[in-house]
């Protein structure tokens, strides 16, 4: 598990509370949006038809690290550094019993919900305070967003990356 992961779930907490009271479904019940660390849950590994039962008790973000990139600044005993974490978010049509919908009636919008969660992160991207040890973080971009919704007629999937930059403080010794 990585600071920068912890960080990034945390940020959706608000995110979650908003969609639960913006949206409801036909039943009346709030939409659910769980947050996974996919680091430590194989709740959404498989294929999307194991997934598919899942899916159905709400919309799902989870996030891993990817590959950091560390770089020596000068002679000193600093480096550049680049961690990378990378974000899936899923859900499934209000018609399979889902709560993605995307007039918003029934359900959330799936595009709504993918803005909300950028969002949650374009708000702190400015000296993110990750908690990282020995690391401070300048700044993050969400980078190669790809939304693959359209390979498939109920499944919704938006993957994207976030990528921090930042300075790693090494002691001397």
């Amino acid at each position: 598990m990585s600071a920068e992961v912890d960080w990034v779930l945390e940020q959706f907490a608000s995110v979650v509370t908003s969609i639960a009271n913006d949206y409801t479904l036909s039943d009346g019940s709030s939409v659910t949006l769980e947050r996974i660390n996919r680091e430590d849950s194989k709740i959404l590994e498989g294929d999307i038809r194991t997934r598919t039962a899942e899916l159905q008790q709400g919309c799902y973000v989870g996030a891993a690290s990817g590959n950091p990139s560390r770089e020596p600044i000068g002679f000193e005993f600093d480096n550049r550094v680049e961690p990378v974490v990378g974000v899936r978010v899923e859900g499934v049509h209000i018609d399979e019993f889902g709560h993605v919908d995307p007039d918003g009636a029934d359900g959330v919008p799936f595009e709504e919900l993918v803005r909300r969660l950028r969002r949650a992160l374009q708000a702190e991207r400015h000296y993110p305070a990750v908690g990282a040890p020995d690391t401070t973080f300048t700044t993050l971009f969400i980078e190669n967003e790809a939304p693959q919704s359209d390979d498939f007629a109920d499944y919704y999937r938006t993957d994207f990356d976030v990528r921090f930059r930042g300075y790693e403080e090494l002691p001397d010794t």
